[in-house]
Formats: C-alpha cells, sequence, structure tokens
C-alpha cells in the first residue's frame, strides 16, 4: 500500500525590474542592462533579490510587481500587485 501524496505547486508571481536612466530610457532587457550597469553599481543586488521574494508573496496571479530602479536620485520604487498593462513613470 502507498502512501504517496501530490501536493499542486503554485504559480509563481511575476516581479520585474526595470531601470530607468537619466534620459528617462527605460532599460527592460538583460543586453540592454549589460550594457549600462555600472551607472547602477550603487544598488544593493541583495536588497534587490530579498524584495523580489519579498513582492512574489504579495503578487496575485495574473497581476504583477514591478521594481523601478531609476538613475535619477538613486531612487528605487516598487509597484506592487498591479495590473498587466501598468507601466511605471520615467521620472520618479
Amino acid at each position: 500500500m502507498s502512501h504517496i501524496q501530490t501536493y499542486q505547486l503554485p504559480d509563481f508571481a511575476r516581479v520585474y525590474t526595470i531601470h530607468v536612466l537619466k534620459t528617462g530610457e527605460i532599460i527592460t532587457s538583460l543586453e540592454d542592462y549589460l550594457k549600462v550597469k555600472e551607472r547602477f553599481e550603487w544598488v544593493d543586488q541583495g536588497h534587490i533579490i530579498s524584495t523580489i521574494f519579498r513582492l512574489r508573496r504579495l503578487t496575485d496571479n495574473p497581476r504583477k510587481s514591478i521594481i523601478v530602479i531609476y538613475e535619477e536620485g538613486r531612487v528605487i520604487k516598487e509597484h506592487v500587485n498591479v495590473e498587466e498593462n501598468f507601466k511605471p513613470l520615467v521620472f520618479y
């Protein structure tokens, strides 16, 4: 007799990071980010990763959460559990 149980793993919530340059240009792809990553050396990557895990718990499917990292002013803003078509402002 087998006592195997199966579990349905929840879908992971979507959390995105977006980098905004001083010019207002939005960087969303890894390829583009690698071209300007030295501009964002001030960002604590450990903090961003922990924020991603925290926001995953707060984000409902099919919504998303976004971490926006602004070069101007060295500001980081969170937009939690927003609609799919939500676009952050390019200037904080």
